[in-house]
């Protein structure tokens, strides 16, 4: 059984087509948790119909939460969730149908490899879409899911898992614990403790349009633009960025750091000294722990701010 998590918020103009999507799934053995964290915009009723005309496989949460993003969103999700793996969803996209059948056999066949007590995220890649999913004219190089890293190093300091074409399996997915501000995202948090504690692994397939449009609270970006690395190298924020990667390891640390392998613990524990350095130790500390952004010129930006 996979849990598909959805967490929603005004997205009435996009979710019924992504509930059909779901519902289309090859995969049967799914069950598809919402929750609406205060929608304005009937949501809340969009969902109530699903869950009538599909109860067998609509849950819907209802608390008293209000989360106030999708990090915390998710997050509370994960903790009604009972299957074996779940599977992060957002509101606006659209899911092939083969998307479950196919990450739900590619982590097996890892799970047969390493046992299901290994904490397993596996990720596939998506074609970037408008809001009616025609394909735009974007290159592959500038995706997040290009020029990955799954290292634990890599990602202390930043992201290449993108959530919702994730799926973890019960031993990775009972870790992620309660919300703490500290936590950036839901999904780079995941890969942080699942880098440290187990394995990531990369389905090369595209199994899902990722839709950009205005109301878009994460969307796809050329990381690797002139304008965008200038203006990375230049934002005063990459700064806080850096403070906040700090903070966030140390949240790593005080969860998982007893039951971490020694080498990444020591990898941790060498990160978060950084800050109490001089600055051209701190520099030197970067380069020699590989805690880098994905190109030269965001590694300057790191280099310069750190």
């Amino acid at each position: 059984m996979v849990d598909i998590l959805v967490a929603a918020y005004n997205g009435v103009k996009y979710l019924a087509r992504q509930l059909n999507s779901l519902l289309a799934q090859t995969e049967k053995q799914i069950r598809i948790l919402v929750r609406d964290d205060g929608s304005s915009d009937g949501t809340d009723r969009l969902l109530a119909d699903y869950e009538q005309r599909y109860p067998e496989i609509i849950h819907v949460i209802r608390d008293a939460v209000h989360c106030g993003g999708p990090a915390p969103n998710f997050m509370e999700l994960v903790k009604h969730a009972e299957a074996e793996y779940i599977m992060f969803c957002d509101q606006d996209d659209f899911w092939k149908k083969d998307k479950v059948s196919r990450t739900l056999e590619f982590m097996r066949e890892r799970e047969s490899l390493r046992g299901q007590d290994c904490p397993i995220l596996v990720f596939s890649d998506y074609i970037v879409s408008d809001a009616a999913l025609h394909p735009l004219p974007v290159k592959e190089k500038q995706l997040q899911v290009y020029g990955y890293h799954t290292d634990f190093s890599h990602l202390l300091v930043q992201n290449y898992i993108t959530g919702c074409t994730t799926m973890m399996n019960r031993a990775a997915y009972r870790l992620m614990g309660d919300y703490d501000r500290r936590i950036l995202m839901h999904d780079w948090w995941a890969a942080q403790y699942v880098s440290a504690l187990g394995e990531i692994v990369h389905l090369p397939e595209k199994l899902m349009y990722y839709c950009q449009h205005g109301d878009n609270v994460v969307s796809a970006v050329n990381v690797r633009s002139f304008s965008y690395r200038v203006g990375k190298l230049r934002d005063k924020n990459t700064r806080k960025q850096l403070q906040q990667n700090f903070a966030e390891a140390g949240l790593l640390y005080e969860r998982f750091g007893s039951i971490m392998p020694a080498e990444k613990r020591e990898i941790l524990e060498e990160f978060l000294r950084i800050p109490g350095y001089a600055k051209p130790k701190r520099m030197a500390a970067l380069l020699k722990g590989h805690f880098l952004k994905g190109d030269l010129v965001r590694v300057l930006g790191q280099l310069y701010y750190v």
